[in-house]
C-alpha cells in the first residue's frame, strides 16, 4: 500500500474546452505573488480564480494581506498614523451579478457583504425537440469514437441516428466504459481518454499505465477501475481524476476486470493464467487462484452470487461462496468466444467467432437462442433497459408516470461495422419449434462503415441541438462547481465578520 496517494494523471489536450479549463484552474491555483508596497496601488493585478493565503488574524504587521475572497482591507488608521503612513485605496474584486461595485475599501469597520442568491436555471425546450431514448458509442480500429442516438418507432423498432463521430485516439480503441455522464476511451496509444457526454466536451486524459488501455468499468459515477498490459489495475476517483491507488499483483496482460455490485471488491483475469480478487476498501489484493487456461473475459452476475470467466472456447460459472466451478458452458460447433455478459441472472450472453450471438441458461447451461445477423465476428455486447415511449418528445411528464413498459435492449457489434439492438424480452422466449431457434429478429441496425472493436451505452438525455438554459443571473454551466465555492467562502466570511 502506498503510503502518500498519487498526484492526478489527468492531462489536457489540446484544445481545451472552457469546461475543462474551469477544472484545471480548480484543481492547479495560480500562485499570487504579494504587490511591494510601492506598486500596490498601480500595478497589482488580481487573479478571479486565484485564493490568496489567509494570514491569522489580530497581527497588525499583516493586516494589508488580502482574504480568500478576494477582497482587500486596509489596516486602521491608528495603526497608519503612528507609522506615518497614509492609508492607499485598494483595488476590490467583486463577483460578477454582485450588487456592490469596485472602489476604495472602508477605513472604519468592515463592511458585511450581501450573499447573492444563485439563480435557477430554467430548462427551455422549444417546439419540437426530441429526447433520444439511449445512447451508443462504439470504438473502432480506425481510432474513432462512433455515438449514435437511438429513437424509439411506433412499431417498437429504433431509429440510429449518428451524433458524432471523431478521431479519440492515435491508435486502436481497445476499451470503453460510461459511468454517469462521463465516457472513458481506452487505447493501444496507452491513454484514457475522457468526456462528458451531456456537454459533449473533451476532458482531458489519464496517463497513468504503460501498455495497451485493455479494460475499462465504473462503480455507478464516483469510481473507475482500469487495466492495461502492463498488469496494473488502477483506481479512479471521476470526482477530479485522482488515481487512489494502483493496485499490482498481475504478471502479465490484464484482460477484465468487473467490479462487484456491492463495491466493495473486484475480480480481474489476466495473460498470467490467474484470477485475482481485490479489496477496494483497502485497495490490495484480497487472494489469487490459478486458472486453467487464460481467462479473457469475467463478469458478476445481476444480485453479486456468482460470476463467470470465459476462456478461448468456453465459459465456467462459479459460486461467490465457495469459489468452486459449478457449471461450463460450451457451444456444440467448436468456436472461439469474444465477449460475454449477464442478462439478469437467469441468462448468459456470449459473442462468438462464427459470426453468432448465443442465449444461454446460466442454471442448466443449455441453449436458448442463436441471434443470426453479423457478418463477422462479433467484438462486444452491451445492455440498457429503457422505457418504450413513441410518442414523447419532451421527458417532463414522463417522471413517475406508471405503466409504462421497460425494454431490455441487447447491443451487439461486429468487425463487419454493423451495429444491431435486439429486444430481450422476444429473443429469450422459449422457441416453439427447432427452426425458432435461431432469431434474426433485431429491432434497430446501423452500418458504421468501420471495424468495430467495443461498445458502451447510456440511458437518453437532452440532445444538445436548439436546447438550452436560462438563468437570470447569466452563469455559464462550466462555472457552476466555482460559483458554489466561491459562494460558501462569502458566506463563511461574513459569519465570521459578525463574531
Amino acid at each position: 500500500m502506498d503510503k502518500k496517494p498519487l498526484k492526478s494523471a489527468l492531462k489536457k489536450t489540446a484544445p481545451a474546452s472552457p469546461a475543462a479549463n474551469g477544472a484545471a484552474k480548480r484543481k492547479h491555483p495560480s500562485s499570487v505573488s504579494t504587490p511591494s508596497t510601492k506598486n500596490n496601488n498601480s500595478n497589482s493585478h488580481v487573479n478571479k480564480r486565484a485564493k490568496p493565503d489567509i494570514k491569522p488574524k489580530g497581527n497588525s504587521k499583516n493586516s494589508n494581506n488580502s482574504k480568500s475572497s478576494g477582497t482587500a482591507k486596509p489596516a486602521p488608521n491608528s495603526a497608519n498614523k503612528k507609522k506615518g503612513v497614509t492609508a492607499k485605496p485598494q483595488a476590490t474584486y467583486v463577483k460578477k451579478g454582485s450588487s456592490v461595485t469596485a472602489g476604495s475599501a472602508p477605513a472604519k469597520a468592515p463592511v458585511k457583504k450581501a450573499v447573492v442568491a444563485k439563480p435557477k436555471k430554467i430548462e427551455v425546450v422549444p417546439e419540437g425537440a426530441t429526447l433520444e431514448d439511449f445512447r451508443i458509442v462504439a470504438g473502432t480500429y480506425e481510432n474513432i469514437l462512433y455515438g449514435l442516438d437511438a429513437y424509439w418507432n411506433e412499431d417498437m423498432t429504433l431509429r440510429l441516428a449518428p451524433i458524432f463521430i471523431f478521431a479519440a485516439h492515435i491508435g486502436c480503441i481497445k476499451s470503453l466504459a460510461i459511468g454517469g455522464n462521463f465516457l472513458a476511451s481506452g487505447s493501444t496509444d496507452e491513454k484514457i481518454q475522457l468526456y462528458d457526454l451531456k456537454r459533449r466536451k473533451e476532458l482531458g486524459a489519464l496517463l497513468q499505465h504503460q501498455g495497451t488501455i485493455t479494460s475499462l468499468t465504473f462503480h455507478n459515477k464516483t469510481h473507475m477501475l482500469s487495466g492495461s498490459d502492463d498488469g496494473k489495475v488502477c483506481v479512479w476517483r471521476s470526482k477530479d481524476w485522482e488515481c487512489l491507488k494502483i493496485m499490482k499483483g498481475h504478471q502479465a496482460s490484464v484482460h477484465s476486470i468487473a467490479i462487484h455490485p456491492s463495491g466493495k471488491i473486484a475480480l480481474s483475469v489476466s495473460a498470467d493464467h490467474s484470477v485475482r480478487v481485490w479489496n477496494l476498501l483497502l485497495g490490495k489484493q484480497a487472494s489469487m487462484t490459478r486458472l486453467q487456461g487464460e481467462g479473457l473475459k469475467v463478469c458478476w452476475n445481476v444480485s453479486g452470487t456468482g460470476y463467470s470467466i470465459m476462456f478461448d472456447e468456453e465459459v465456467r460459472t462459479y459460486d461467490m461462496a465457495t469459489a468452486k466451478c459449478i457449471q461450463t458452458i460450451k457451444p456444440a460447433k467448436k468456436t472461439r468466444l469474444n465477449t460475454m455478459t449477464y442478462y439478469k441472472d437467469d441468462y448468459l450472453i456470449v459473442g462468438c467467432e462464427d459470426k453468432m450471438v448465443r442465449i444461454y441458461s446460466a442454471a442448466t447451461g443449455e441453449l436458448v437462442k442463436t441471434l443470426v445477423g453479423h457478418g463477422n465476428r462479433i467484438k462486444d455486447l452491451a445492455l440498457v433497459s429503457v422505457p418504450y415511449t413513441p410518442e414523447e418528445t419532451s421527458n417532463k411528464d414522463f417522471v413517475g408516470r406508471a405503466g409504462t413498459k421497460i425494454v431490455d435492449v441487447l447491443t451487439s457489434v461486429s468487425s463487419d461495422g454493423t451495429i444491431l439492438c435486439w429486444n430481450l424480452e422476444d429473443v429469450v422466449a422459449p422457441a416453439a419449434t427447432p427452426e425458432e431457434i435461431n432469431s434474426k429478429k433485431h429491432i434497430g441496425e446501423h452500418k458504421t462503415d468501420m471495424r468495430v472493436t467495443c461498445v458502451s451505452v447510456q440511458k437518453g438525455i437532452w440532445k444538445n441541438v436548439n436546447v438550452g438554459t436560462a438563468t437570470s443571473g447569466g452563469e455559464n454551466d462550466e462555472d457552476e462547481d466555482e460559483d458554489e465555492d466561491e459562494g460558501a467562502e462569502s458566506e463563511a466570511e461574513s459569519e465570521e465578520e459578525d463574531q
